[in-house]
């Protein structure tokens, strides 16, 4: 029996790291995308822009509310109900006849992809309550969702687009999710059982409790700080090799999808860091350091161009241990399962702020400051801000474990003493 439900328990855990990476590919499939939609559906620049950063529109305003409804009804809801929104949302997409259903579309696929990036990581965290070095290690991997989603929808599309157009491209992940659906779909008595098991006897205490944890919001603020400065490179990257670095377009484009695989092992590299022993907040504001630096430098028009792609490569991968790190870190601010999945919403809420936030502010900063030299400042500014919310979160774990090591309460379990 035993047996039996820790095999049912590894399948849940693999579908919601599976529903995750499917839900980030349709981040990943508009950008190669754009030229051929543009050109059948006679779309502006800014409505193709918008139809890009749906997805992050949509987790910057609902993921602190989606997180508040899903605490009432179920992780296993939010996961299913968000594969079925993504499915239609492709669907839609793939039979779209003007650029405003399209975007309608888009919105659709963007609140799916709430639902399921708040959901997973929380069934994640309950299903392994009781294992806490096992979660430890299962919520870095889930941590690779977004790089792992994007780059091999990036990978794929070319060869989708040459044989059959955007439409089949939207298709192909329509399919995709429709497979997953079904299959979160069987799987629903046991996602939901796992919930119910981590809750435990008692009535949990308000989920609106978790948004005074101090712990989630300084987190977030962290991870926003990062998100800003990591989609800072991602998005000008492409056009500053290329009018700063002797880039073609393709090599651009090589270079910046170099940088956002090597995101993938700054994840795994989370779980190695967490096993040396080094506190949680000290890896958090490492991270912030080296993005400012090296983000510095990226944009640096006039250093050595070798020099400026080596940082991009070193700080996108570096940073991945960010995320991982963080999401790490949401049991030991949780009472309880439900307080997992406002944590997550708090923390994916500000990330998308920041990563929505972050290029124009820094575009505005080149315009005003006359060139790259003077706006690649606010790329520090930026860092020290998730420097202190770092330094400030190590008091707060600090008085969490000093309390649960005499009361014996909290989610977290041994986790609790690795934070300090």
């Amino acid at each position: 029996m035993q047996r039996n439900a820790a095999a049912a328990d590894t399948a849940a855990i693999l579908l919601a790291l599976i529903a995750g990476c499917i839900a980030a590919a349709q981040v990943g499939k508009v950008p190669p995308a754009i030229e051929a939609i543009r050109a059948e559906l006679s779309m502006s620049l800014v409505q193709i822009a918008w139809v890009a950063s749906a997805i992050s529109a949509a987790t910057a305003a609902l993921g602190i509310a989606v997180a508040l409804t899903m605490a009432r009804r179920g992780a296993h809801t939010g996961l299913l109900n968000g594969l079925i929104l993504l499915t239609l949302g492709s669907v839609g997409g793939a039979e779209a006849s003007s650029g405003n259903l399209l975007l309608v579309s888009r919105i659709l696929e963007g609140t799916g992809f709430v639902l399921v990036v708040v959901s997973a990581p929380s069934l994640i965290a309950s299903t392994l309550a009781h294992t806490p070095q096992r979660r430890r290690l299962w919520l870095t991997l889930w941590s690779c969702y977004m790089p792992v989603g994007i780059a091999l929808t990036m990978g794929l599309a070319p060869l989708i687009l040459e044989a059959g157009g955007w439409r089949s491209l939207w298709w192909w992940n329509a399919g995709l999710l429709a497979v997953c659906s079904a299959v979160a779909f069987s799987y629903r008595n046991r996602l939901r059982d796992a919930t119910r098991a981590a809750a435990g006897p008692t009535a949990p205490p308000p989920s609106w409790r978790a948004l005074r944890q101090p712990g989630s919001w300084l987190m977030g603020i962290s991870f926003g700080a990062f998100a800003a400065i990591w989609f800072v490179i991602a998005t000008w990257l492409p056009s500053f090799a290329v009018e700063y670095m002797g880039y073609t377009a393709r090599g651009a484009t090589w270079l910046t999808a170099l940088a956002v695989v090597g995101n993938i092992a700054g994840n795994l590299g989370a779980g190695f860091l967490a096993a040396a022993g080094l506190p949680r907040w000290a890896v958090i504001a490492g991270v912030q350091v080296m993005l400012g630096a090296l983000g510095w430098l990226v944009f640096s028009a006039d250093a050595d161009p070798l020099l400026r792609s080596l940082a991009a490569i070193v700080a996108c991968a570096g940073a991945g241990a960010l995320p991982a790190t963080v999401m790490a870190g949401v049991p030991i601010h949780a009472r309880n399962p439900q307080q997992i999945l406002v944590a997550n919403g708090i923390l994916f809420q500000c990330a998308n702020l920041g990563s929505l936030a972050g290029p124009p502010a820094v575009a505005a900063a080149v315009t005003a400051l006359g060139g790259w030299n003077g706006g690649r400042w606010l790329i520090p500014a930026i860092a020290m801000l998730g420097v202190l919310a770092a330094v400030a979160l190590r008091g707060v774990e600090r008085r969490i474990a000093d309390a649960d090591s005499v009361t014996g309460a909290g989610f977290a379990g041994a986790d609790a003493g690795a934070s300090q």
